[in-house]
C-alpha cells in the first residue's frame, strides 16, 4: 500500500455510503498523513446528508459528495462490499476493512477480519510502517474504536483495544469531545425518533426478539432521518430477554434498510449475507427492495426464529 500511495498524484478517500465514525475516521486518518505528503487528496462520500456527529472529526469538513476522475488511486474505508462504495472507480483501489463478510474487492487489499474496526486496522499500518500519529489522526482513529466497540462494550473488546485507545490518548487523541459527541450529543428531531420507534417497539417469540419498524411518517413526523436509528436498535438489545433486535427502516424509493443485532451465540452475519448484506457475527444488515414492510419483518422473524431454535 505504501508504495501505491507514494506513486500515485492525486488520491480519493472513499467513506462508504451513510458513514459512520470508523469509516470516516479511516479517510480522515489517513487525509491527515496525506497532507503531511503532500499529496492532493480528495475526501470522498456518494452520501449527500452526512450524521452531524460525524463532524468532531478532524478534517470531515472537507467531505464532498462530488468524484473527481483525475484521481489516479482510490482508497475505500470500512466498505464490506464494493456496492457500499456508491462509486465505480476506474484507476487503482485499495480495500481497507474489517468485515468478516468483505468479498476481497480492489487491487490492493488491507483486511483484518478480527479488527475492532477499521481504524485499529490502519492504526496497525501507520505503526508497522513507522508513521507517527499526531493528534488529528488520533482523533480520527480513536472515533472509529469507540464507536465500532459500542463504547468499549462490545465481545470484541480486549486487552489489545484498550491498549490501542491507551495510545492514541498518549498521541493526544481529543477522549472527550469525541466520546461527547458520538454518545452524548443528539439533535431534537432524533430523540423525537426514537420516542416513536419505542412505541412502536414489538417483542416477539417470547420477548426473545426486539423488532422495531421505522416509516418514512415516522421520520417526517419527528423531522429526523435513519442515521440515528441504529442507537435504537443497540438499546433495546439491552432489555433481559432480548437475544436478537431487527431493525426495519423504510427510505426513499421504496428500500428498506435492514439492521440485525445481537449479543448472543447466533450469526446475523450470515442472514444479512443471504440477502446480499453482510457485516459482522453481532452486527449486520442489508438493504432490500420490492418489498413491503410488513412481510419483509414478517419474514426476517421467521428466519430469525429458526435460528433462535
Amino acid at each position: 500500500m505504501r508504495e501505491a500511495i507514494e506513486a500515485a498524484e492525486h488520491i480519493a478517500l472513499i467513506a462508504h455510503v451513510h458513514p459512520d465514525a470508523d469509516s470516516l475516521g479511516s479517510a480522515c486518518a489517513m487525509y491527515a498523513h496525506l497532507l503531511r505528503l503532500q499529496k492532493r487528496v480528495t475526501l470522498f462520500c456518494a452520501s449527500e446528508t452526512i450524521d452531524e456527529r460525524l463532524f468532531c472529526l478532524p478534517w470531515a469538513d472537507k467531505i464532498t459528495s462530488r468524484w473527481d476522475e483525475t484521481a489516479d488511486l482510490a482508497i475505500a474505508f470500512d466498505c464490506g462490499d464494493s456496492a457500499r462504495l456508491g462509486i465505480v472507480p476506474k484507476c487503482t483501489l485499495i480495500n481497507v476493512d474489517h468485515h468478516g463478510s468483505n468479498d476481497g474487492f480492489g487491487h490492493i487489499k488491507l483486511i483484518d477480519k478480527e479488527a475492532v474496526s477499521t481504524t485499529a486496522v490502519l492504526l496497525t499500518w501507520f505503526k508497522t510502517e513507522a508513521i507517527k500519529i499526531n493528534a488529528k489522526m488520533a482523533t480520527a482513529l480513536y472515533a472509529g474504536i469507540a464507536e465500532d466497540s459500542l463504547g468499549f462494550m462490545s465481545r470484541r473488546t480486549d486487552a489489545a483495544v484498550f491498549e490501542m485507545a491507551a495510545e492514541l490518548a498518549g498521541a493526544r487523541a481529543e477522549i472527550a469531545s469525541v466520546n461527547h459527541a458520538l454518545f452524548l450529543r443528539r439533535p431534537l428531531s432524533a430523540l423525537r425518533l426514537k420516542a416513536l420507534m419505542l412505541s412502536s417497539l414489538a417483542l416477539r417469540s417470547d420477548a426473545r426478539i426486539a423488532l422495531l419498524e421505522v416509516t418514512r411518517a415516522m421520520m417526517e413526523q419527528s423531522g429526523a432521518d435513519d442515521t440515528v436509528c441504529d442507537d435504537v436498535l443497540q438499546e433495546v438489545l439491552g432489555l433481559p430477554t432480548v437475544r436478537v433486535a431487527v431493525m426495519l427502516c423504510e427510505r426513499e424509493a421504496g428500500a428498506l434498510k435492514v439492521s440485525l443485532r445481537t449479543d448472543d451465540g447466533i450469526d446475523v452475519g450470515v442472514i444479512a449475507e443471504a440477502f446480499g448484506g453482510g457485516g459482522h457475527h453481532f452486527a449486520s444488515g442489508f438493504t432490500a427492495t420490492g418489498t413491503a414492510l410488513k412481510r419483509l419483518s414478517e419474514k426476517m422473524i421467521d428466519i430469525i426464529e429458526k435460528e433462535l431454535e
